[in-house]
């Protein structure tokens, strides 16, 4: 007799499975990511921009016009689509979810679940290596964009800022540290409770619900934007748990990309007048737990109109261009045969 057809190939084959079925043996996280794809690319596509724009920040900040502009795009990105319409708001509600998962059993899927925020916390993670908290605390978190972009509104409308006594700012710094370790160790005892008690983080308020929620929410993430209006980004300067969470592993980046003069604080003190957080001692060094590296002590480094050194540099080739000039004869030198140099340095 002759022989079946599937015994003629070896055996019975297995029936195709219908797409139901096989949607259901598929992992739910990735069809989360394949139903998402789109959004996935754009963010992808937004930290290829900015990750080229801190490594090419030399020649960045030296065009200052353009800078401004894409500082201001990406804050409007992070505020507006990553923040209100994607809702990826970064929160320091998964660094205590991490740690106790550490601790209780670690699930991938759990987080991959969602895919910004797993992409977000990849690209956090290696920022901290590079360049610290920074990257993220000054350009992608959308919370910080706001506080950012509403101070511009207020300075637009004159609204007085308030420069906090040094002494004083130092000593609120630490408050934020404060807060995270009582969340931290909350949260080991019970998630849950850490997680309410996480609601000193204005976030779920202003960013992912966008402000519609009870009253007493909804009054208190006001209330930090309406300080932010004279302080520029009050709740990132002293309040912010996962701003803290973030600079304790910070420290251990391993380049430093901000450049610095000898002259910085002994005794020009332009960069430390107008850091927009104040997060350059008086001495001159940058405090890299509290700066968001918006970059523009590094705009006034390369600026020989504004910066002391740089203001040299510019008067000394000028004069060599005007004395090599025909046409021009050397200007009178100054009691003892020297010229004199103008005092240009910005005291504090």
């Amino acid at each position: 007799a002759p022989a079946e057809p599937q015994a003629a190939q070896g055996g019975p084959q297995a029936a195709p499975q219908p797409p139901a079925i096989e949607a259901e043996e598929t992992p739910l996280w990735q069809r989360v990511w394949r139903a998402r794809l789109v959004e996935i690319g754009a963010l992808m596509a937004g930290l290829g921009v900015l990750t080229v724009m801190f490594f090419f920040q030399d020649w960045l900040v030296k065009r200052r016009r353009l800078f401004t502009r894409l500082r201001l795009g990406f804050l409007l990105f992070s505020l507006l689509w990553l923040g209100w319409m994607v809702h990826a708001q970064p929160s320091v509600v998964n660094v205590l979810t991490y740690v106790n998962a550490l601790i209780s059993g670690f699930r991938w899927d759990y987080f991959l679940m969602d895919p910004l925020l797993f992409l977000l916390w990849c690209s956090i993670a290696a920022a901290l290596l590079f360049w610290g908290r920074g990257p993220f605390c000054g350009w992608l978190c959308p919370f910080g964009a706001l506080q950012e972009l509403t101070n511009k509104l207020a300075r637009l409308a004159r609204v007085p800022q308030l420069t906090l006594p040094w002494g004083l700012h130092e000593r609120l710094w630490p408050i934020k540290y404060i807060i995270f370790l009582g969340l931290f160790g909350v949260s080991l005892y019970s998630l849950a409770l850490g997680e309410r008690l996480s609601e000193v983080e204005p976030f779920k308020t202003a960013i992912v619900l966008r402000f519609v929620r009870d009253w007493p929410f909804v009054v208190y993430a006001a209330g930090l934007l309406v300080a932010g209006l004279f302080v520029e980004r009050f709740f990132c300067r002293y309040l912010c748990p996962l701003g803290a969470a973030l600079a304790i592993p910070g420290r251990l980046r391993m380049f430093d990309w901000l450049k610095r003069y000898h002259e910085c604080g002994h005794p020009c003190q332009r960069c430390a007048n107008e850091c927009p957080v104040q997060a350059i001692r008086p001495e001159g060094q940058i405090n890299v737990n509290e700066c968001i590296y918006c970059m523009h002590c590094q705009e006034l480094y390369w600026d020989d109109h504004q910066c002391p050194v740089m203001v040299q540099k510019r008067l000394r080739r000028e004069k060599r261009a005007a004395m090599a000039s025909p046409s021009v004869q050397p200007a009178p030198a100054g009691a003892g045969g020297r010229s004199p140099t103008p005092q240009i340095f910005e005291q504090g």
